[in-house]
């Protein structure tokens, strides 16, 4: 057996803080999805900067909350 333990954290950020992370993320992951379905439905010549701003988006969303991680 292997002797694997997570390294705690030595301050938890507050709950507030958190929450409001939280929130924002998800409201760019729905954004970037919008932006996607947008980009994909529509025939103007921005359609292709949409969809890769709903790229974008999404994986700003994904990558934000792991600003300041660290491998443990």
């Amino acid at each position: 057996m292997s002797d694997f333990e997570v390294a705690r954290r030595q301050k938890q950020e507050p709950t507030a803080t958190l929450l409001v992370r939280f929130i924002a993320c998800f409201a760019l992951f729905l954004g970037g999805l919008a932006l996607l379905a947008i980009g994909s439905i529509g025939e103007s010549a921005s359609s292709p900067f949409l969809f890769v701003g709903g790229i974008v988006a999404v994986g700003l969303s994904f990558g934000l909350p792991m600003t300041g991680a660290t491998e443990r």
